[in-house]
């Protein structure tokens, strides 16, 4: 019997190694042939004057027992297409009506974006409109929301971004969903077990069940988590917005922030992002419609234009050097923790964030603490989404850890919980300011502080503003509104109303870790 158990021990052994192994070559493999158009980090000159930060806030009226909203992301965007002169692009992760579990009323800034749209190609038929989306809002099969198929009838392009060129983030499922996709798939009557809807709709469920084709895609966790828009205006400017707000009716009460930006930085973005269309368009089933003549019209009259289009750098009398970096994926990271690296005593750094996991973050901030650098962060408490109720990872465990501090005797980190009420606080920014060396840094974007956003695996977008000091004043005034909760409205909560002790903080962390390593989360 002790021979069977030894004998059983070793299989089990010779097993799991064999699924490490086999996962790290296949992980490893993949990033070495990263899609064009990922992991770019470029700088611009850019005036004061061509910098606007947008902010959407959310926060509590204790009085009325409402909330009081204030939005500019989706304001600007819609009022940047109504000036949109020869072409519009667009890159949103979630775009959809889709109700998820809770039965709140939702702005509809999903059809409102779309007929948005199809009114501007009415009135303007010759204007050039190319859209690119995550495959999350067609479920990853065919059930789009319809308005997808109208933007179509109108003659405006959609294409679905190609996630099978992104690098996979869910180790441990990325050889079985291979499995399924890649060969399985191909067995006429396997094919037709696996594309028969019998699953419950996980991300609408309001809508028909699944199949678990489907099922098997969403367990991937990969996303074009980027959100953004870009037009030329009919004062021949090129403008772009770089936000974290999505036109998704579920997400329209959720706290965002974005830059509006001109200029040159705008033709370096556009560029770059056309490479994701020219991947995805590979293959017709990524086209709404299959149009891959148009797509292909697009991109050569959008590559045409980007190259004819010559940028003068504007003069201003300005006392500082002003500057806009593109940044997406890892590169992103990459800047942060040099950011972060580069903190020193009297920096306030100030940081306002929906996931914070990724371990080479979080010893950056850890750092930037131990360097006497002021660290005030305002998390979101991962308690609810779309209707779903949370368990506060990976936030929870991450701020006991960076809240732990003080025990050591620095007391310059305090962190405050959103005080969300269904909705999300999802921002994704960064602000560090000296007035004493007139540092002034800005970041935000699509991106969280997780594995999965700054990794190379999502596809993201942000934009880094240094030396603009009232981009960063602005967020400042709002950020110290928010962690004081000014004017009579609750936008914050202290730390401790929230945060986890004992053993819920024990297993909490063990799962974090376990989900920041394997990539088994959504985060």
């Amino acid at each position: 019997m002790s021979n069977i158990k030894k004998i059983t021990k070793w299989i089990s052994l010779i097993t799991i190694l064999s699924l490490i192994i086999l996962t790290a070559v296949f992980h490893f493999t993949q990033i070495l042939s990263l899609p064009s158009g990922v992991h770019i980090c470029k700088t611009s000159p850019i005036s004061e004057n061509e910098i606007r930060l947008l902010l959407d806030t959310t926060a509590f009226n204790p009085k009325t027992n409402k909330r009081v909203i204030h939005q500019e992301n989706f304001k600007e965007i819609l009022f940047l297409i109504k000036r949109a002169k020869d072409f519009i692009y667009l890159d949103f992760f979630l775009w959809n009506n889709f109700q998820g579990s809770t039965s709140e009323d939702y702005r509809k800034v999903s059809l409102k974006l779309a007929t948005a749209l199809i009114n501007k190609k009415k009135t303007h038929p010759k204007i050039k409109i190319l859209v690119l989306t995550d495959p999350i809002n067609r479920i990853y099969g065919k059930m789009e929301p319809q308005f997808f198929h109208h933007l179509v009838d109108a003659g405006i392009v959609v294409v679905f971004t190609d996630l099978s060129y992104l690098v996979d983030s869910h180790l441990i499922y990325s050889i079985p969903g291979q499995i399924i996709n890649e060969y399985l798939s191909k067995v006429p009557l396997l094919k037709r077990l696996l594309e028969k809807p019998i699953f419950p709709n996980l991300i609408n469920q309001d809508s028909s069940k699944i199949s678990l084709k489907q099922l098997s895609q969403i367990l991937f966790f990969k996303a074009n988590h980027r959100k953004l828009i870009i037009a030329n205006t009919l004062d021949n400017q090129w403008k772009m917005i770089v936000t974290s707000f999505n036109p998704s009716d579920s997400s329209s009460a959720h706290s965002n922030c974005g830059l509006l930006v001109s200029g040159k930085i705008v033709k370096i973005a556009l560029s770059a992002e056309l490479a994701g269309i020219e991947w995805s368009a590979k293959n017709p089933k990524n086209i709404l419609n299959n149009k891959q003549g148009e797509v292909n019209k697009l991109l050569f009259y959008l590559r045409n234009y980007i190259e004819r289009e010559s940028f003068k750098q504007k003069t201003f009398q300005q006392k500082r050097k002003t500057t806009v970096t593109w940044l997406t994926e890892g590169a992103i990271k990459d800047r942060l923790l040099e950011m972060l690296d580069k903190t020193k005593k009297k920096d306030e750094v100030r940081i306002a964030m929906f996931y914070l996991s990724d371990r080479r973050v979080i010893q950056g901030i850890k750092k930037a603490v131990l360097r006497g650098a002021n660290v005030r962060i305002i998390l979101d408490a991962n308690r609810d989404a779309f209707g779903h109720t949370k368990n506060g990872i990976p936030n929870r465990p991450v701020a006991a850890e960076l809240i732990r501090l003080k025990k050591i005797g620095k007391t310059n980190i305090s962190i405050r919980w959103a005080d969300t009420r269904g909705e999300q606080f999802h921002h994704k920014a960064i602000c560090i300011v000296n007035l004493i060396t007139q540092k002034y840094q800005f970041m935000c974007g699509s991106a969280n502080w997780t594995r999965r956003n700054i990794a190379d695996l999502n596809l993201e977008a942000n934009l880094l503003v240094e030396g603009a000091p009232e981009v960063s004043k602005r967020f400042i005034e709002y950020f110290d509104r928010a962690w004081n909760n000014k004017d009579g409205l609750n936008y914050t909560v202290d730390y401790n109303t929230v945060a986890e002790k004992g053993w819920n903080l024990w297993w909490k962390t063990f799962i974090y870790y376990l989900q920041e390593k394997t990539g088994t989360s959504t985060f």
